[in-house]
């Protein structure tokens, strides 16, 4: 017998928005790459070209924009674990938040990107698909299929 508990509140929020940082997106992927060299690898020129949009240079007290106009500032910079920045295209009101964190994996490593307090749904959406198809391309430049 399936007894239901009626006083639990089911939230009519939907998928990807919460309370307190609003529209989030997240993926992640395990890549063929050891831990000691994920880091040098996500911040190289080709790979911050894919998963950044530009080939900046990323530095811990780092301020700069994209071709596209996007300005970001670098807020948390641990090396070989994770990176956090302040993102803020020209059409975004206020900044986003985009972290980058590497997860070790045996011999391998999760990458995973995150953000936060993106404007709305449409905007998570948009970045799923960006970081799916950056997660695909950056496997492919591992030689990962």
């Amino acid at each position: 017998m399936i007894h239901w508990n009626w006083n639990v509140k089911v939230s009519d929020r939907p998928v990807g928005l919460t309370r307190d940082s609003g529209w989030q997106a997240g993926v992640r992927r395990t890549l063929p790459l050891s831990p000691e060299k994920a880091w040098d690898f996500l911040l190289s020129p080709d790979a911050v070209n894919i998963w950044l949009g530009g080939r900046n240079p990323i530095a811990a007290d780092g301020k700069f924009r994209l071709p596209d106009g996007t300005r970001c500032e670098i807020t948390v910079f641990q090396p070989a674990s994770h990176l956090r920045m302040r993102w803020q295209p020209p059409d975004y009101a206020q900044p986003a938040v985009l972290q980058v964190r590497l997860i070790p994996a045996g011999r391998k490593t999760v990458f995973a990107f995150h953000q936060e307090k993106l404007p709305d749904a449409a905007a998570r959406k948009q970045r799923l698909v960006f970081y799916r198809t950056a997660l695909t391309r950056l496997a492919e430049l591992t030689g990962q299929r």
